[in-house]
């Protein structure tokens, strides 16, 4: 093979690889706006409608914080059924919701249209697993009424709907083996179970920061190792380079979406170590400006701390030096 078929060969594969290179980061590009269009649903499995029902109510999830285990929740009354007038409530409608953190028992007054009425419902779940922490809170919705000063419990269907932006929150019907009595009959009670998990879009968003902090280190180690061993040049410089490498990871870690708290297991797996390589690599680097930085007194032959002859092959000899070296 020539050195033209060689050269031509190599610049062929040097197109191949800058090709894949840019459809790799468009294909994540696309990936991800597309997981942010789509993610953030609220998805209602049991959507059907029940055979008998006298009040409808919606779960509209608003919030999910994963640290104190809470889902916010809005409870709106799209369906009065019988304390309905068209109008608005002809007598005060109240709601028993269960799995709730706080008052547990909603009333809607009996004049003018229900207003909505926010609620913390309590889940399980474990944030130190970030991006892949699941959160989950099962509740039982009961709407009644009161006849004669007693409460009257009514039929009630539940369903869920809107949009967390960062999460995907399910919701299903379980069995609990609860009931209720209606119109002196009693029958099972459906109670819901509601999962908050995070977002695809969150999710790669975390996996492409957590991939750009491991590159820091790697390109900080290729640089210092390189340099201690008298590839290339020492260049002071180079310590702010690293040093800001180093001050800009906290400000990264902070930046993950969700604010994963301290302690998570990227700290262990990732964060831990890109800190651990990055100072390495600056120790590696001060080594080397140590080995390889002439003293003050030094003559000229040792400014870049190897050989004269060495500096001619590796490319790094000056004007003044190639010049005194040719005189």
């Amino acid at each position: 093979m020539t050195a033209t078929t060689r050269t031509l060969t190599t610049g062929r594969r040097r197109g191949i690889l800058v090709a894949l290179s840019l459809i790799a980061i468009v294909a994540v590009y696309a990936v991800s706006v597309a997981l942010y269009a789509l993610g953030g649903q609220v998805t209602d499995v049991d959507a059907d409608e029940p055979e008998k029902w006298d009040v409808k109510l919606s779960v509209v999830p608003q919030s999910v914080d994963a640290v104190r285990d809470r889902v916010a929740v809005r409870i709106d009354v799209e369906n009065p059924g019988p304390a309905d007038n068209d109008y608005g409530l002809t007598e005060t409608l109240g709601v028993l919701v269960s799995g709730a953190d706080g008052d547990r028992m909603l009333e809607f007054g009996s004049s003018g249209v229900p207003s909505p009425v926010s609620v913390e419902l309590v889940t399980d779940g474990v944030v130190e697993q970030w991006p892949f922490d699941s959160h989950t809170g099962v509740t039982t919705i009961i709407a009644y009424r009161l006849v004669d000063g007693e409460p009257q419990a009514l039929r009630t269907w539940v369903t869920a709907s809107g949009r967390v932006p960062g999460w995907s929150i399910s919701a299903h019907e379980v069995d609990l083996g609860m009931q209720a009595e209606f119109d002196g009959v009693r029958e099972d009670v459906d109670a819901m179970e509601i999962t908050a998990t995070r977002s695809g879009s969150t999710i790669t968003f975390g996996i492409v920061l957590l991939g750009l902090m491991i590159v820091m280190p790697v390109l900080v180690l290729t640089v210092a190792i390189a340099v201690y061993r008298g590839r290339r040049r020492v260049e002071a410089s180079f310590m702010s380079w690293m040093g800001a490498m180093l001050f800009a990871t906290i400000p990264l870690r902070t930046f993950l979406p969700g604010s994963p708290p301290i302690g998570s297991w990227i700290d262990f797996l990732i964060v831990l170590w890109v800190i651990v390589g990055l100072i390495g690599g600056l120790a590696i680097y001060v080594a080397a400006w140590m080995r390889w930085s002439p003293a003050p007194d030094a003559p000229p032959e040792a400014s870049v701390g190897v050989p004269l002859e060495e500096r001619v092959d590796l490319g790094v000899v000056d004007a003044r030096e190639g010049a005194a070296r040719q005189g």
